[in-house]
């Protein structure tokens, strides 16, 4: 039990700061300008910086997932009991609500506001399949090098990911649940938020048969309670 709570406060904390950090920087950026490449340019350098920060400072208690569809494929491919599964969802997903209300709440938000911006269309829905199944493969690929390499590859990764596809490149499904609720540039209607996780859902799966395919030695199936 000792360790579950561990896992669940390392999970917890780390979604919580990843999604005051997207959230934030956006209020953030909207207050200074009204370019939005300038917003996209500051939104994506504090994302890219705060994952390397955070998953360097949590892997060692939890595998910093701060993703369900990251613990989803790590319990799949054995890299997380699944007794521990709901425990990671569940951190994951309390953890980023709690971060877009504090965020909201910094910029004097309502805390909770459902978001009006449109993110639809077959092409959004692409992209967001693509940058998921990026994530799932940069992860698995760079765990071998420890996590550091993890760290780094996910943030620049991510960074990248904002200017390569026009989804922005969401890949977290806990994550984009929880942007529904900020009225910022950052945020995505409600109504394309099933689409967008429907679309992660999709890019993991492929994610997962690509990995087995390459990169599943035995160091990497070997049963622990992390990740990296």
């Amino acid at each position: 039990m000792k360790n579950k709570n561990r896992y669940f406060l390392s999970e917890f904390i780390g979604s919580c700061f990843l999604v005051m950090i997207i959230v934030g920087s956006g209020l953030m950026a909207e207050n200074l300008t009204n370019d939005t490449a300038v917003m996209l340019i500051a939104n994506t350098l504090a994302t890219g910086a705060g994952l390397f920060v955070l998953i360097t400072v949590f892997a060692d208690v939890s595998g910093a997932h701060f993703n369900p569809f990251v613990s989803i494929a790590m319990t799949i491919t054995g890299k997380l009991k699944k007794r521990l599964l709901p425990f990671y969802i569940s951190a994951q997903i309390l953890g980023c609500l709690l971060g877009v209300a504090l965020a909201n709440f910094f910029f004097e938000h309502q805390i909770f506001e459902l978001s009006t911006k449109s993110r639809d269309g077959i092409y959004i829905f692409t992209s967001e399949i693509v940058a998921t199944f990026g994530l799932i493969l940069i992860i698995f690929g760079s765990m071998k090098s420890g996590k550091l390499a993890v760290a780094a590859s996910v943030g620049l990764y991510i960074t990248a990911g904002y200017w390569f596809t026009s989804s922005t490149s969401f890949a977290n499904p806990a994550v984009a649940l929880a942007r529904t609720f900020t009225e910022s540039f950052t945020g995505i209607n409600y109504l394309n938020t099933p689409f967008y996780i429907l679309a992660e859902l999709i890019g993991m799966l492929i994610a997962i048969f690509i990995v087995k395919k390459i990169f599943l030695y035995k160091w990497i199936t070997r049963r622990s309670n992390i990740s990296y």
